[in-house]
């Protein structure tokens, strides 16, 4: 009878010792591996067959503000003089600032809700849908019978646009050239944080009240070719979180923490099982 007892209490010691070790190995082997997350490197697909993109001229909307400076081309200022004084006159035109003096002044123009700026003398200049060519050309045409040789200068202020979600640095990002892309608002923004989903990123543009969504995947590189590469004014650039990141929203916010105690817990019992199951090994040799 002891004899065949200390067989099953052998037989009963084998297979625990190699359940112990199975857990300790998958154990070990779950802390220590990492998924990959392949979706983290931007433009994986696409790069070698880019096309040019064909910058489309900025076209005006209301509330815009336009910078218009008015001299004349001959010697004498005088006539211009009275589009320099440093603010517009009527509704739709805000304050001005002066640059150098007199006749080379900038006037500050904001395009009004029936799309007008208003300037003095010369009256309204439809400004909304028009580009800055168009109003540039409209505003010389109505001079021409005040002011000899005139001369007009016109510039959109800002391009304001809204970055929100998960950036480093949400916020407005302002942009003095005409032609901010999506990657010059991303790069203001700080990039991605590490919990954004790259592969659907959203712009939100809204023309005078015409609202259209565009959706973006910036881990292939068909965004240089985007409608919503170049932005306009107001566009709204939205980076939602993936979902390790809203898993982990309404969850407390030791539960890392706590996790890694059990995971270091888990992982010290299985050492101390292989090492206990080795010395079993060994006595019976």
């Amino acid at each position: 009878m002891a004899k065949l007892y200390l067989i099953d209490n052998n037989l009963y010691m084998k297979r625990y010792s190699f359940f112990l070790t199975f857990l300790a190995i998958i154990i070990i082997c779950t802390s220590c591996s990492q998924k990959i997350y392949k979706e983290y490197n931007l433009f994986q697909k696409g790069l070698d067959s880019l096309k040019n993109f064909e910058y489309k001229d900025v076209v005006i909307q209301n509330n815009d503000v336009l910078n218009v400076q008015i001299f004349s081309a001959t010697l004498s200022q005088d006539q211009a003089a009275i589009f320099s004084l440093g603010s517009g006159s009527g509704s739709g035109s805000t304050a001005g600032s002066s640059t150098s003096g007199g006749s080379t002044s900038g006037v500050s123009y904001q395009v009004d809700l029936n799309g007008n700026i208003t300037m003095p003398i010369i009256g309204k200049v439809k400004s909304t849908d028009h580009t800055i060519d168009q109003i540039t050309k409209d505003i010389v045409s109505k001079l021409e019978p005040i002011i000899k040789d005139p001369v007009v200068t016109v510039n959109l202020s800002n391009i304001k646009i809204n970055v929100l979600g998960e950036v480093k640095m949400p916020g407005i990002k302002s942009f003095n050239k005409y032609n901010p892309t999506f990657l010059d608002a991303l790069g203001l923004a700080g990039d991605f944080t590490d919990r954004a989903k790259r592969n659907e990123v959203y712009l939100i543009r809204d023309i005078n009240g015409k609202r259209s969504t565009f959706k973006i995947n910036m881990n292939d590189a068909s965004v240089f070719t985007s409608e919503a590469f170049q932005l306009i004014q107001n566009d709204v650039i939205y980076v939602p979180a993936d979902d390790i990141k809203l898993k982990t929203v309404n969850v407390d916010p030791d539960y890392q923490k706590k996790l890694q105690i059990i995971s270091l817990t888990l992982t010290g019992i299985s050492a101390f099982s292989v090492i206990m199951n080795t010395i079993l090994i060994l006595k019976r040799f």
